[in-house]
């Protein structure tokens, strides 16, 4: 997990200050950022997705703390002996916010429009017969695409049935995801929008705003104003109110890890999510015992443009794997973690982190070698830097991304002697432009969404909307696509670990260091619990006053 859309940003910037006025909610805290967007379909930010969790609920649903797939929306859940078949039966008193009952049709509709209209986890409904060709008509032409031959069918206003292209061990995981979230198609009626030459629909972002968005999670939202915060209700419609925790849920945004520090410090704010590397070190020398350090679930790299030409229309050097791998060992990536992060997280020269899948075992790649980055940039024709552009580092100045990219660009310029200008902006600025490729290399990072290898491997498929390198391998897809099918897990682990090998070997991406999840927390808060993939449920979260 990781895109912003800017109309939704300066619509939310409009609104009224009158935000955070209010009483204090019952839980409040400050994120790894701002909220970009609430539509699921756009959806791939953590801080994103775990306010997606409060405000929608799938056919599954997750167990905190240990996130085992459980039903969420649905009571009832039945699979064919072939695994190929999946019958989800809704539970009567599964309502929207607005009051009207969730059917089957709203889950067709959502999912429908994901094919439509593909966001950045699209490619996770390709499992389901039929819809990535379904995908590929629409695109062609809309109005002869027909979603009568996807297997996603809804014989009667509680059932839902699924059929997959081949049995899917993790689709729990899946139907409890952003992707397959449900959507109320009345409410999002007056946000229709059709293009009357191709025929194509989409849905004005309004609908995810407050007054018009109706969702059918634990929460409903109330308030949102971009850099401010927003605020979630409980929503006394969920068929699971009981169990909501708190009445009410506050996220604060602050831009700069001392005021969010500061937040915490004054009681204003109940948990502050990744407090950043200095504060976060700091704290660690203190032995603050309400510092919380764990392992994590993902990788903090560098993203480099691999496509043939540059955003200014220039050839891009970058398109060499030679010059990926040459920049890649050009980095000593220990001070990274010594000087800058200090909170004990491991180097990295692998892309998927070590040890997750206890199974999963690929060889590392490019470590720190001077000599060889030398040589490789010598072979493709930039010999001690000689000819080489002056190029642009991007990263959002939040958290310690300028301090990294300060020191790697003086690596660079050290070792290989290249130029790297450095380009600071706002996270919505930079969520936009690292998707839409419009960068040079840019500082990334990836969470595991589900407990199998291809939820990091799957970023990397040509053409996916989370790739963005615009890397392509026809091995690579190849690799990933037999291991999709491959009944054996041995032999679909080892498919996996070869694709791995290739990426590492062309180095799309610049692996640094993997992640550890970092939390500010009280004592007398109640269902905060840590787990390797960061999911935080709203749902199961109070604080003992």
């Amino acid at each position: 997990m990781k895109q912003t859309l800017c109309g939704v940003a300066l619509l939310l910037a409009g609104l009224s200050s009158v935000l955070l006025a209010q009483d204090r909610a019952d839980f409040t805290y400050v994120d790894r950022g701002d909220v970009s967007t609430l539509d699921p379909n756009r959806m791939s930010w953590l801080q994103d997705i775990r306010v997606g969790n409060a405000l929608y609920e799938g056919l599954y649903a997750l167990e905190p703390g240990t996130l085992k797939c459980i039903p969420g929306t649905a009571e009832k859940i039945d699979t064919s002996p072939d695994q190929l078949t999946w019958t989800f039966t809704i539970r009567p008193n599964a309502a929207w916010s607005n009051g009207d009952p969730v059917t089957s049709a709203d889950f067709v509709f959502a999912w429908q429009r994901m094919l439509q209209s593909p966001g950045e986890y699209t490619y996770l409904l390709h499992y389901i017969k039929g819809a990535a060709q379904y995908e590929a008509d629409v695109a062609k032409d809309p109005k002869r695409a027909d979603f009568a031959a996807v297997g996603i069918k809804a014989p009667d206003a509680r059932t839902v049935i699924v059929t997959l292209e081949h049995p899917v061990t993790f689709f729990p995981d899946l139907i409890a995801f952003t992707p397959f979230w449900p959507l109320n198609q009345r409410a999002m009626e007056p946000f229709k929008r059709t293009d009357p030459a191709t025929g194509r629909v989409s849905y004005d972002e309004k609908f995810t705003l407050p007054g018009a968005l109706v969702t059918n999670g634990p929460f409903k939202l109330t308030k949102w104003e971009l850099r401010v915060g927003l605020r979630l209700e409980k929503n006394e419609h969920y068929w699971d109110k009981q169990n909501v925790k708190s009445n009410s849920v506050e996220l604060v945004v602050a831009q700069e890890p001392l005021t969010s520090l500061r937040k915490y410090e004054a009681h204003e704010v109940d948990w502050l999510a990744e407090p950043n590397g200095e504060v976060s070190a700091s704290l660690l020398a203190q032995k603050r015992k309400d510092l919380i350090i764990t392992p994590a679930f993902g990788t903090y790299f560098y993203s480099v443009n691999c496509l043939p030409t540059m955003a200014d229309g220039r050839p891009n050097p970058l398109k060499d794997p030679r010059v990926r791998r040459a920049l890649s060992m050009a980095v000593n990536r220990r001070p990274i973690v010594e000087q800058i992060t200090r909170c004990g997280e491991p180097t990295a020269n692998t892309y998927i982190p070590p040890a997750v899948f206890p199974d999963y075992k690929v060889a590392p790649g490019p470590d720190f070698d001077l000599k060889a980055a030398r040589q490789l940039m010598k072979e493709a024709g930039y010999p001690v830097g000689k000819g080489f552009p002056v190029l642009k580092l991007l990263f959002n100045t939040e958290g310690d991304h300028r301090t990294v990219a300060e020191y790697i660009a003086k690596q660079w310029r050290t070792n290989l002697n290249v130029t790297f200008e450095l380009e600071g902006i706002e996270i919505a600025q930079f969520r936009k432009r690292l998707h839409d490729k419009q960068y040079d290399i840019a500082r990334a990072s990836w969470y595991g969404d589900y407990n199998d290898i291809s939820t990091f491997t799957d970023k990397y498929l040509t053409g996916g909307d989370n790739n963005d390198s615009g890397w392509s391998n026809a091995e690579y897809d190849r690799l990933c696509a037999q291991a999709a099918r491959e009944a054996d897990p041995a032999k679909r682990t080892q498919m996996l670990a070869q694709a791995e090998t290739i990426l590492l070997t062309e180095q799309p991406i610049i692996p640094l260091y993997v992640y550890t999840n970092r939390y500010l927390l009280r004592d007398n808060v109640r269902g905060v619990i840590p787990t390797a993939r960061n999911v935080v449920l709203l749902k199961y979260v109070w604080v003992q006053r």
